[in-house]
């Protein structure tokens, strides 16, 4: 019986101190909740200061970040336009240069044709300047030659005229002397009939005219070579000009 008193007294204290001990825990823990709630208000107080600040630099940054972004893009216009301007240059360039290459071999291919067609007319003057220079030599033997037949004839001709009256008249005035001194010394005055005596001498004073066949065709001639020389000019002008 004794036993079990104890054992109830045991089991009794047990139960009590339990609850003792949940009841300090219990204070502790208020007292202690008071203070932690307390320290987490600041904590939190100056995390949100920091936060806001953060917040505010963040903002003050974004703002910055799209200032710029505004101006990179007004640069960004900028430079499209500058671009389009510069590529409708280029293109206006490229016709130039396209219209100016176009005209350039248009007047190569002309200066090729005029420079073709001088090459010829070149060679052509030059084969007709050979071709004068040939036929000048021929004209100029012919000349020659023709000169030669005009100086042969103009010297046979004046081999074929009869000498000049003076020449044949000399014997006869040698002649007529004695016999005028003889009349003169049988006659102190003379008379008229010893001129008329003199005068058939002094007849052949006339020169007789050439036959007309025998006549030289001199102004034929002269005309002749006076065509040669006119025709080999005109030859020679149309060659050199």
């Amino acid at each position: 019986m004794l036993s079990d008193y104890t054992d109830d007294n045991i089991m009794r204290q047990g139960k009590n101190i339990p609850t003792a001990a949940v009841g300090i825990l219990c204070l502790v823990t208020l007292t202690t909740g008071a203070c932690v709630t307390r320290g987490t208000y600041d904590s939190t107080t100056a995390d949100l200061g920091a936060t806001k600040a953060e917040l505010y630099s963040i903002r003050t940054e974004a703002q910055g970040l799209t200032q710029q972004f505004n101006i990179l893009q007004e640069r960004q216009s900028d430079l499209a336009k500058k671009r389009d301007v510069v590529f409708s240059a280029l293109q206006q360039a490229k016709k130039k240069i396209d219209a100016e290459r176009a005209l350039s071999h248009t007047r190569v291919s002309t200066l090729n044709r005029s420079i073709q067609q001088l090459t010829a007319q070149q060679k052509s003057l030059r084969y007709g300047l050979k071709r004068a220079s040939k036929e000048q030599v021929t004209l100029q033997s012919a000349v020659d030659n023709y000169t030669s037949q005009l100086r042969s004839r103009e010297e046979l001709q004046a081999s074929t005229v009869p000498l000049p009256v003076s020449v044949p008249n000399e014997p006869a005035k040698a002649a007529s002397v004695p016999q005028a001194q003889t009349q003169v010394a049988q006659a102190s005055n003379p008379q008229p009939t010893m001129v008329t005596a003199s005068s058939p001498v002094n007849q052949p004073v006339v020169v007789p005219k050439p036959p007309v066949g025998v006549q030289p065709p001199e102004p034929v001639e002269e005309d002749w070579l006076t065509f040669f020389k006119n025709w080999f000019s005109s030859l020679w002008e149309s060659v050199l000009f």
